[in-house]
């Protein structure tokens, strides 16, 4: 498994995990600190792009000749 490959599985993943958490936060009904609401927010819009960045980067690693 090459670097790129690897490093595309990671951002994905944390694509994913960025999902996750976005839905959490926007789910919680409670107070939360205003740091987690905005890492909250950013997440919702950034984890679709992370995600399809993550896919790029791996699919770079089959047309890479090392």
């Amino acid at each position: 498994m090459t670097i790129y490959r690897k490093t595309g599985l990671v951002i994905i993943i944390l694509g994913i995990v960025m999902f996750f958490f976005a839905v959490y936060m926007f789910s919680f009904t409670g107070k939360v600190n205003p740091i987690i609401s905005k890492i909250g927010m950013y997440s919702f819009i950034f984890w679709l792009p992370t995600i399809v960045f993550g896919i790029i980067v791996a699919l770079i690693s089959k047309r890479k000749i090392v």
